[in-house]
């Protein structure tokens, strides 16, 4: 398949905005690279008389030659004109209204055309937008042009869209200067878009992370100085953003610019605080190598649990606040970091939407810690039956290697399990 050989028409001009407009032949991005399913619905869009993009991360990681996670799709269409082109559609969301189409193996996101609202003229359309006192937007379905579009998305490297019309790249923010200049921008005030969307600031830091960009100026100085918005966040979206930014693949990267924005503590408050004291520091030598091997394991194409990842994250400062509690309650080890583990995961809960099965599995992740170095044939067959075995005894192995708790438990363990885990 040739783009270049088909001469398609030209789209319908933007009337609210001008944009740069790459043509086929100056820029990499060709239908070979794009999923059957997405070129089907881009097709199908157009073809009923729309506009239809290919749309934000997609389009960005064509541009750098990598391989997208999924193809978003932005049109003038609306939701319920969707649904009715694509029997294997459904509409879903409430804050953004979208539509899913259905394919095996496959869901193709399209969106319609957002015009965004400003906090001025808000109330005018309280029936599809909302913001907070605060400034946070909560709801959002008033439609726009493609111009508006963009301009409403979150950085410009976001906000490019590729036109199945014509194979051309329209970009309406510089999208494409900031992607040959490696950098993440935010489109408008940093300061106001990061307080409308406080979880723009962690995905600010998971895109440059991934992508090897650097932040812009303005939008590091906002990202410091606005943490405590974070408190404004939806529980929800942020254990989607924070499962994304710790699984990305360069964790280590991530750390470094969490701690370089100061940002763990509007994240983690008590770990923040903690990592900041003295008797923290071991905390920061184990967070650093959970990252590595969190970055080890998605390299290899392994699938981490989320309570894996949860409790590898917190698990020295839970080993800490464990040790108190066995010395000021006088509880076992292993009730302690039961304790130690549920309490903080509930506290941290009222921030992070943390599902309530995944709270139990990191809690006992912790309790069982205790029962690899009792090794009699019936504990050990007992322990191994358990369900949480597996991610409890890669817990049990990362601890024992970052603190260097070489034993005949841990070699025991290894003969048994060698392998598991890398």
């Amino acid at each position: 398949m040739d783009d270049r050989s088909e001469t398609p028409a030209a789209p319908p001009a933007d009337p609210q905005g001008s944009a740069a407009v790459i043509d086929r032949g100056s820029h990499p991005v060709s239908r070979r690279n794009i999923s059957s399913a997405a070129i089907k619905v881009l097709y199908r869009i157009k073809n009923h008389g729309h506009l239809a993009y290919l749309a934000g991360g997609g389009v960005r990681d064509l541009l750098l030659n990598r391989t997208p996670k999924d193809f978003d799709i932005a049109t003038d269409a609306t939701p319920e004109e969707l649904r009715a082109m694509f029997n294997n559609s459904r509409i879903i969301g409430r804050r953004f209204r979208l539509v899913h189409v259905l394919f095996r193996g496959e869901i193709i996101e399209v969106s319609t055309f957002r015009a965004g609202v400003r906090a001025e003229d808000a109330e005018q359309h309280s029936d599809h937008a909302f913001r907070t006192e605060d400034g946070v937007i909560v709801r959002d379905n008033v439609w726009g042009t493609a111009a508006q579009d963009a301009l409403r998305r979150d950085f410009t490297v976001n906000a490019l869209f590729y036109n199945i019309a014509d194979f051309s790249i329209i970009d309406y923010v510089g999208g494409l200067e900031d992607i040959d200049r490696r950098t993440i921008r935010v489109i408008g005030d940093p300061t106001d878009r990061f307080t409308e969307d406080p979880v723009r600031m962690i995905r600010a830091i998971r895109f440059a992370a991934t992508l090897g960009f650097d932040i812009e100026e303005t939008a590091r100085r906002s990202i410091g100085e606005l943490g405590e918005t974070m408190q404004a966040a939806s529980p929800a979206r942020l254990y989607e953003e924070v499962r994304k930014l710790f699984l990305c693949g360069n964790g280590e990267r991530v750390f470094e610019l969490l701690s370089e924005l100061d940002f763990i503590e509007p994240l983690f408050p008590e770990l923040g605080e903690w990592l900041k004291d003295p008797e923290g520091e071991a905390g920061v030598h184990w967070i650093r190598n959970t990252f590595r091997q969190l970055d080890r394991w998605v390299a290899a194409g392994l699938k981490v649990d989320t309570p894996l990842m949860f409790a590898l994250l917190f698990g020295a400062y839970h080993e800490r606040r464990a040790e108190t509690l066995c010395r000021e309650e006088s509880l076992s080890p292993a009730a302690a970091l039961q304790q130690a583990t549920h309490d903080h995961i509930l506290q941290l809960g009222e921030r992070i939407a943390i599902p309530k099965n995944d709270r139990a599995r990191i809690a006992r992740i912790m309790a069982l810690q205790p029962r690899f170095r009792k090794t009699t044939p019936s504990r050990v067959h007992k322990l191994e039956r358990n369900p949480q075995f597996l991610d409890a005894w890669l817990y049990f192995k990362f601890a024992a290697k970052t603190f260097d708790r070489d034993g005949k438990e841990v070699t025991f363990w290894e003969k048994r399990h060698r392998g598991e885990g890398g």
